[in-house]
């Protein structure tokens, strides 16, 4: 089980190739590139654009009520916290309260208490979507693995001359994103404050 699992469909990432193939060993090679692609995608911005998935913040306590989740809650599932000696409580869910479209967590009742590891269990709203350009990028990286496996006999691979010796080529590979592709990633990419 992948990850993430690909936003990009097979049918899709098919017509891309312009590939009309119905062999279940290659479909599933075309479906192992893609969520391939996803992850390193997903990975690079830090982000997870798959609808309902489960994810947890784990953050110390500052005495405050609020809380910034590392993705949009859809609804939260389970709030723990531990002491400085690891006795686990279990808090009262209903006692926290979504704001700013699942981006922040107000506990209604009481704060996230000083100095304690606290752990929020929550889903993704089940309406995400991943945006047209990350699917574009992820089908792009897709194709690239493709073609520089021996399945795809390396057609998009650049021939570049040698700097060891002028008789010989060496295949430029791609293993890292184009500047072009950083650059239509960075409006999604997540950045430390």
């Amino acid at each position: 089980m992948p990850t993430f699992p690909s936003p990009v469909s097979l049918s899709d990432f098919q017509s891309y190739l312009k590939d009309t193939t119905t062999d279940t060993g290659i479909l599933a090679f075309y479906q192992s590139l893609l969520n391939t692609a996803t992850e390193k995608i997903y990975t690079y911005l830090d982000r997870d654009y798959t609808p309902g998935a489960v994810k947890t913040d784990i953050f110390f306590g500052r005495g405050l009520q609020v809380h910034r989740m590392q993705y949009p809650a859809g609804a939260l599932i389970s709030w723990k916290y531990y002491d400085k000696t690891g006795a686990e409580t279990v808090a009262n869910i209903a006692d926290l309260v979504l704001l700013a479209n699942g981006s922040i967590a107000v506990g209604a009742v009481m704060k996230f208490l000083w100095g304690y590891e606290h752990r929020l269990k929550y889903s993704l709203p089940s309406t995400l979507t991943c945006p047209e350009t990350i699917r574009l990028i992820i089908t792009e990286v897709a194709a690239v693995i493709y073609e520089e496996s021996k399945l795809g006999s390396g057609r998009l691979g650049i021939m570049i001359e040698s700097d060891k010796n002028d008789t010989s080529n060496d295949r430029l590979r791609y293993s890292d994103l184009s500047e072009r592709q950083k650059a239509m990633l960075s409006p999604y990419k997540k950045y430390a404050i």
